[in-house]
């Protein structure tokens, strides 16, 4: 004789129903899952638009930012002044024809009201160009017509490179703090100068 378990149907129509319970509960546990599920994957409401007075405020803050960036610093203005106290000798130079040509330039004005100008040699044009035909007789190092482009003028700044004296001293950092770094030295009556190339005038405007 076996034995019946405690679980066994007693009868054959018993057995259907007892499954037919079984997927009845396994099915609502599947469902209660899969809504638990979809209720944690439910995307986090986005932020609320930022209202007006908020894009106003953002507004005034980058115009704020952009009116100190273009506002020369308490340094920049320091070395401007002291260009204009110590102006180191200033040539323009381009190439035209093939020749090269330059311009000196100076400082003139007072304070702030600082303007760049041409000094016009006696042998030169109205534009103030002259023909510069000894450039290769003052032994650029290096060559100074490879930086030159036709068609286009660059600055040339120079100083002596051993200072003979104070106002040559200023003269030096000024090159040196405004126009650049040394970029060679070339040789005129007997001393040694640095230079520097650069393609505008600092600190000031042009004199029409």
């Amino acid at each position: 004789m076996t034995p019946r378990s405690p679980g066994a149907c007693t009868r054959p129509s018993q057995c259907p129903l007892r499954r037919t319970v079984i997927s009845l509960i396994l099915g609502s546990l599947t469902l209660t899952s899969a809504g638990c599920s979809s209720f944690r994957a439910k995307p986090i409401s986005a932020n609320p638009p930022p209202t007006q007075q908020q894009l106003q405020a953002f507004a005034d803050q980058q115009t704020a930012l952009r009116e100190e960036a273009s506002r020369p610093d308490q340094a920049s203005q320091e070395r401007c002044d002291e260009l204009a106290t110590a102006t180191p000798a200033v040539e323009e130079i381009r190439i035209n024809q093939g020749n090269v040509e330059s311009r000196q330039w100076t400082l003139i004005g007072d304070g702030s009201a600082h303007r760049w100008v041409f000094v016009r040699a006696p042998d030169a044009s109205a534009e103030g160009w002259a023909p510069k035909p000894g450039l290769d007789k003052l032994n650029f190092q290096p060559p100074l017509e490879p930086a030159l482009t036709a068609g286009a003028s660059h600055f040339l700044a120079y100083a002596p490179v051993q200072s003979a004296n104070v106002a040559e001293s200023q003269k030096s950092a000024t090159v040196r703090d405004l126009f650049g770094a040394a970029q060679g030295e070339f040789t005129w009556r007997g001393r040694k100068y640095n230079y520097t190339v650069t393609p505008e005038l600092p600190c000031f405007p042009q004199l029409p």
